[in-house]
């Protein structure tokens, strides 16, 4: 059996379709600078030597297109920007919507043929060609013999002028489509089936326009692997400076290899935004019906009953309609970065340190000998390599340790420019001959230039700190106005921490004492360091063996306004213990003071009296029950007539006193509020 070359002709046609799509003049650009940002994203800048017109062209991942589209920037120094194409967004299904064939059809050779059922096809085969419209693809087994099995050949069914004619498909030599354009569509959506294959890569090109040999930069800002920045700290056991080494751990997560790339880092907090205007949207209108005319439809004469009977005619209406178009601003963001010098960049003397460079937002770190990194592979390059001043405390805070201070460094910051936060790793210089002991790990924040920082790397367990708190308030001073007290009040937080040092080694201890809204501190007022958001910093010398206290004294002041006719005498006693009012403050309260005694005993006689009453009440309540039960004219009778007078007369004279006794009351309490209303110190 012949084998068919059907296969073999649709590849060649498919790579002479391919072949004809890239036969323009491109240049690849190559990738020459790399900035990588703590803002999560990296600046990408290629470079090609061009001549005259050319297209220039870059492959991409397919999730950093949107980035690319957002962000591409193109400088042409000689010559002018054409336009930038790439493939869309859209899937295979949109490409194969007005083709008639689907995608599913170009699986096999036999799904093609039935999908172009009735299509002008050529077929050669056995030195024969027959030229007809296809009628049908038929599938039939045929028998191997000798229990070799079967086989599944497929036959073709032609209507030629001259009627007709069947070819086996597998014995077929070339099928050729008659219709240039069936032919031009199929060769079109077999080059899109191409396109799609690297699914997750775009291959963008940009078209430049000029004259005489030149070079072309295109960079662009996609999503980028954070780089951190790690330290090395190695601190003298007694005095003297410290050796800072900084280094920046980045990874290659582009996709592409960098070969020979210029690479800069920034330190920064950059806004960074993305949009995915890769994304084919559509707005989303108003559906509005389709306005129809209102119908009258005459009404069936059944006759009439009245003469004068009126018949109404149904009406019919038309609608309005109102659709309203919203249009929602649309804002895009763009990250630029500083342009990074071209050509030849000079080598310093080995080891090469990143050259750092401050802007007003960032500190760039460009490194003077280009990089070599695959993808998918790390990179430790150095920033700094400093001595710097350093100095040895211990740091006690109450709410991260609350016995024992921290072993802390404080490092200055005397370079040109900020250092980027990072983990830093602590070692302790040894003498001679010595191995450099690691002594703990610390986190180093932000650190602009000519700052210091205080890091910790581990628990002073030579030292101890007792902490003890006490508040009070204290009176500083009063006032009288119409009546009204005005007390000036200082609320006193006094904090002592009672500091044991070592045994063997003199400290210096950076006490972090809490700040408090709306409160000062008013000691100690020597000693104190700086203070952060949250802390003052009392710095003290604990010598070796000894205990030293340190007393931290937080005051706010109080202001409060009492109506001293409301005031108890309680509060009133409070407020005269204190020394800090004036003389005739304190005259007046005093005054205020006996004027209230006084009233306060009258009413506690007047209450007295009143209380008496009530019990002669009582007892002749009582009294007239037993003279009712009691015989009339006997001795207890007599008895209980004789008390019943008895404690009528008493009654009697009671009232009087009560009566007395509240004008007493009334004069008192007239007296007190005149004074306090009259009273103004």
């Amino acid at each position: 059996m012949r084998k068919s070359r059907i296969g073999a002709a649709w590849a060649l046609g498919l790579i002479a379709t391919s072949f004809a799509a890239g036969s323009a003049s491109a240049e690849e650009l190559a990738l020459r600078r790399v900035m990588l940002s703590t803002g999560g994203v990296g600046y990408f800048e290629h470079e090609a030597l061009v001549s005259g017109d050319a297209e220039l062209t870059f492959d991409v991942r397919l999730d950093q297109v949107s980035d690319v589209l957002k962000s591409l920037l193109a400088v042409d120094p000689q010559g002018r920007l054409g336009q930038a194409s790439l493939p869309g967004r859209a899937p295979l299904s949109e490409i194969f919507r007005d083709l008639p064939f689907s995608q599913e059809d170009l699986s096999s050779t036999v799904s093609l043929l039935r999908a172009l059922r009735g299509q002008l096809l050529r077929v050669s085969a056995h030195g024969a060609t027959a030229e007809g419209r296809l009628v049908a693809v038929t599938e039939e087994k045929v028998s191997l013999g000798e229990g070799q099995g079967t086989i599944v050949r497929h036959r073709l069914s032609l209507l030629t002028p001259t009627g007709m004619r069947q070819i086996v498909l597998e014995e077929a030599d070339q099928i050729d489509i008659v219709d240039a354009r069936l032919r031009s569509q199929v060769e079109q959506a077999l080059a899109a089936l191409a396109a799609h294959a690297a699914a997750d890569r775009r291959t963008i090109t940009i078209d430049v326009h000029g004259q005489g040999e030149r070079t072309v930069r295109v960079g662009y800002v996609v999503g980028a692997p954070l780089w951190k920045a790690t330290y090395r700290l190695v601190v003298p056991k007694g005095e003297g400076e410290a050796r800072l080494e900084g280094w920046a751990l980045l990874e290659n997560m582009s996709g592409q290899d960098w070969n020979r790339v210029e690479l800069s880092v920034a330190s920064g907090n950059p806004v960074t935004l993305r949009q995915a205007v890769y994304e084919a949207y559509f707005v989303n209108r108003p559906e509005v019906p389709v306005e129809v005319l209102g119908r009258r439809l005459p009404p069936v004469d059944v006759g009439v009953v009245l003469p004068e009977a009126e018949v109404s005619d149904g009406a019919g209406g038309g609608g309005r309609l109102m659709s309203a178009f919203m249009a929602a601003p649309s804002a895009a963001d763009a990250l630029s970065f500083e342009a990074q010098p071209g050509g030849e960049v000079a080598l310093p003397e080995a080891p090469p340190i990143a050259e750092p460079a401050e802007g007003a937002t960032q500190v760039v770190y460009h490194f003077p000998e280009p990089v070599d990194l695959p993808r998918g592979q790390s990179l430790l390059v150095p920033i700094v390599s400093e001595s710097i001043p350093v100095e040895r405390v211990s740091w006690y805070r109450y709410d991260v340790d609350k016995r024992n201070p921290l072993a802390s460094v404080r490092l200055v910051n005397e370079t040109e420019t900020g250092l980027p936060p990072g983990i830093l790793s602590i070692y302790e210089d040894a003498a001679a001959n010595q191995p450099i002991a690691f002594v703990g790990d610390a986190r180093l924040g932000p650190l602009p230039a000519h700052e210091d920082r205080l890091v910790s790397y581990a628990v002073d367990l030579d030292v101890s700190v007792d902490r003890e708190e006490k508040v009070v308030q204290v009176v500083t001073g009063a006032k009288i106005a119409r009546g009204v007290l005005e007390v000036r009040r200082v609320e006193r937080r006094t904090t002592t921490y009672t500091i044991k040092g070592a045994a063997d080694e003199d400290r210096v201890l950076v006490v972090e004492h809490p700040r408090i809204q709306g409160f000062s501190l008013v000691a100690p007022t020597e000693g104190v360091s700086g203070t952060t958001d949250t802390h003052v910093r009392i710095r003290r010398e604990v010598p070796k063996g000894q205990t030293v206290k340190v007393d931290a004294v937080l005051e706010r002041p109080i202001e409060q306004s009492i109506v001293i006719g409301s005031i108890t005498a309680q509060e009133l006693g409070v407020l005269l213990a204190s020394n800090e009012m004036s003389a005739e403050v304190r005259a007046a309260l005093e005054h205020v003071a006996e004027l209230q005694r006084t009233l306060a005993s009258r009413e506690q006689a007047l209450a007295l009296l009143r209380t008496e009453r009530q019990t002669l009440v009582a007892d002749q309540e009582r009294l007239r029950r037993n003279l009712a039960s009691a015989p009339q004219g006997s001795e207890l009778h007599t008895r209980y007539l004789t008390a019943l007078a008895s404690a009528e007369d008493r009654i009697g004279e009671l009232d009087r006193t009560i009566g007395a006794a509240e004008a007493a009351v009334r004069v008192a309490r007239e007296e007190l509020a005149d004074y306090i209303a009259n009273l103004s110190i």
